[in-house]
């Protein structure tokens, strides 16, 4: 696979040409980074170099590994190689973006292979490992009784690196990252090394977003600067209109109580998440690349499982987002009818929460509405222990893969189709 000309680094947001980056020895004995403490493997520009183009280190150890130039934090081999589409997620605290995250990867390492003959798996194992043990917690639980609850998004630990800047300390904000490309029998499976892109997906605690947070030594939130799309979580069960409004449909619903985590709601008014975002992606666009347009936004409404009865669906059931074309050979997403389930959303949004749409409207006047449930039931508590949390057996997410398969279809050409007619017989790529 051909090399990029021009690479730029997904922790500090570096651009560099591929020559210049840096290699991480080997030998256990070259141990001391200027920028990353002496626990970590020297970087260094090679000079040396072995038949099969691996690098020698200094004690002449070959070397496989790539680090940044600039932060020297390791890069996998896919930045070099693929396109990056840059995705943040966002919201306030306890909106279940965790819960979302995984769901919605979970859905897609099977959904594309299988019906969009598109490969989807992680770039890096060690970036996507929080990731992977939420995945697995909530559908590989070796106890499908069990009650789980995953951890909220923190503003610190492990989806962080620090790095030293003249001595100081600086956070950067891990991404998780994910290639994706036409498998054989897609339509353009010959073009897979061209179409071919690398997915980044940032997850930024809802704390991040309070004013004052993102610092020079706390830069977490300026993926912001190079997103091709923000998916804005919102949890509507936090607000009392929207609660009251679910009541008065369902006098009797439990579930409207239980979507309520004890001790994770949150003191932030959500549409103030988004307005922090949006002037940060000003800010930081300003300084990177002024003619770059402020991405797409996309609401992801979660906990769809509770407020369903104000939308026409019974029983929260949507219609399918996507569908296979057997004329085709391939699935292609339903773009007028995830549309128009987004029109609904807005106007049931509108009427009970406008300063919330407005805030959305202000950003990105073309803004998609998704009702998503990433565990399709309530959450339930142990009478014995008060734990409280989802059992793995009950989990059906619901439209989780709609926001990205939507992305993709109308942004990403060539890799996800959308039905061109309504008898579904035809997709376009």
């Amino acid at each position: 696979m051909a090399i990029r000309s021009q690479v730029t680094c997904p922790h500090c947001w570096f651009a560099f040409a591929p020559y210049d980056a840096l290699w991480i020895s080997e030998h256990g004995d070259l141990l001391g980074d200027v920028r990353l403490g002496p626990d970590h493997a020297q970087r260094f520009l090679p000079d040396r170099f072995t038949p099969t183009g691996a690098a020698l280190d200094a004690r002449g150890q070959a070397c496989h590994r790539l680090a940044c130039p600039a932060c020297h934090l390791e890069l996998p081999r896919a930045v070099f190689e693929l396109a990056p589409l840059v995705l943040s997620t966002l919201g306030a605290p306890a909106c279940g973006k965790s819960y979302f995250l995984a769901a919605m990867t979970w859905t897609l390492r099977g959904l594309l292979p299988k019906q969009f003959a598109l490969s989807f798996g992680d770039a890096d194992n060690l970036l996507n490992a929080q990731l992977q043990q939420y995945e697995s917690a909530q559908f590989l639980h070796h106890d499908s009784d069990e009650l789980v609850e995953l951890p909220k998004t923190e503003t610190h630990g492990d989806l962080y690196s620090t790095v030293l800047w003249d001595g100081q300390p600086v956070q950067y904000l891990r991404p998780f990252m994910f290639r994706l490309a036409p498998l054989a029998h897609h339509p353009h499976g010959r073009q897979a090394h061209t179409l071919g892109r690398l997915l980044c997906l940032y997850d930024n605690a809802g704390e991040s977003f309070l004013p004052g947070a993102d610092t020079t030594a706390n830069p977490v939130t300026r993926h912001l600067a190079t997103s091709d799309a923000l998916f804005f979580l919102v949890d509507p069960m936090q607000d009392a209109r929207f609660r009251r409004a679910v009541l008065a449909r369902q006098p009797q619903s439990a579930a409207v109580q239980q979507a309520l985590a004890p001790g994770r709601t949150s003191p932030l008014r959500q549409e103030t998440v988004l307005h922090e975002a949006a002037e940060r992606a000003r800010r930081y666009r300003r300084r990177a690349d002024q003619k770059r347009p402020l991405p797409m936004t996309i609401v992801v409404v979660t906990k769809f499982d509770t407020w369903w009865p104000l939308l026409p669906y019974p029983e929260g059931r949507l219609p399918p987002a996507w569908t296979y074309s057997a004329a085709a050979g391939i699935a292609g997403v339903r773009l007028r009818e995830v549309e128009r389930v987004s029109a609904e959303v807005q106007g049931v949004l509108r009427d009970l929460c406008p300063e919330l749409v407005g805030a959305v409207e202000t950003l990105c006047p073309e803004a998609l509405y998704i009702p998503t449930s990433a565990t399709g039931c309530a959450a339930e508590v142990d009478p014995k222990t008060g734990r409280r949390g989802f059992r793995p057996k009950n989990v059906r997410p619901l439209w989780t893969e709609t926001p990205l398969l939507y992305f993709f279809a109308r942004w990403a050409r060539g890799l996800v189709g959308h039905v061109a007619k309504p008898s579904n017989s035809e997709v376009r790529a």
